[in-house]
């Protein structure tokens, strides 16, 4: 594994903040990028094609831009994505959202687990797959809830058209008799808080949290000539600079920061 000089992030929109928000914890002095794919948002409803096109050329943009470690901050990216960003690009150090979470689920005591997620990611069967491999004494309950992203993006969190549509997806027979609840899309725990009003019966795992860990011990493992003292500045770029975007992020992660708006082809 290579030295580290910068880590670079990226997802379809907003959702991947909430993970560079938490790396950003761990990881303050390390100077990182971002990239939101707002342009082919949300990823939840592509083909596994068209994902693994718009991944590849957003690696390759931070590739180029000094980035040697990269996130997939995106559970539909990580899922359909995942593996071919490692195999076309094997000098890079990939941490995708998944597999954290699930080692992390694979050393708890829970038995039975929901999972909320894009259709992409719950299609993709990848959770499950990869929990069995690891602790196959746990059953996984995957639900698709296709109306969370955009609810976020288009700036309705808070409104009360949140707490029904939560409400809706968690009465959903499959989710009955769950220990725990996985946000199975970076953009879900921006309901956290919300979900932890309704969800009374399980618990709501901190994905990003989970996910910043491993990508920071991964980090600490190698020798990183391009940490600095304090705290490191944070690139942010878009694919389509909208006006939703740009008031959600800086309404709910405070960033006003100026986004460049970048064209990859």
């Amino acid at each position: 594994m290579q030295d580290v000089r910068k880590i670079g992030l990226f997802d379809s929109g907003l959702g991947g903040l909430t993970v560079l928000k938490a790396l950003d914890q761990v990881l303050p002095e390390v100077p990182k990028m971002y990239f939101g794919d707002t342009l082919h948002l949300p990823y939840g409803d592509k083909s596994n094609e068209a994902i693994i096109g718009y991944s590849t050329r957003i690696v390759e943009f931070l590739i180029r831009e000094g980035c040697d470690m990269i996130v997939i901050a995106c559970n539909s990216a990580s899922a359909a994505a995942g593996g071919y960003l490692e195999e076309k690009f094997p000098t890079i150090t990939f941490i995708n959202v998944i597999d954290p979470v699930v080692q992390w689920l694979a050393e708890s005591d829970y038995t039975e687990v929901g999972l909320f997620g894009t259709r992409a990611t719950v299609r993709s069967g990848e959770y499950a797959r990869r929990l069995q491999l690891l602790q196959p004494n746990i059953h996984l309950r995957s639900l698709s809830t296709p109306l969370l992203v955009p609810l976020i993006e288009d700036g309705f969190l808070g409104t009360g058209i949140d707490q029904q549509v939560m409400r809706h997806y968690m009465a959903h027979e499959q989710l009955q008799g769950v220990q725990a609840l996985v946000p199975g899309c970076t953009h879900y725990p921006l309901l956290a808080e919300l979900a932890k009003e309704v969800l009374q019966f399980a618990d709501w795992i901190d994905a990003p949290v989970i996910v910043a860990e491993t990508a920071a011990a991964m980090w600490k493992g190698n020798a990183s000539p391009s940490r600095t003292d304090g705290r490191a500045a944070v690139q942010y770029f878009l694919s389509d600079k909208t006006t939703s975007f740009m008031e959600m992020s800086e309404k709910i992660f405070g960033i006003s920061a100026q986004w460049q708006t970048i064209t990859l082809s």
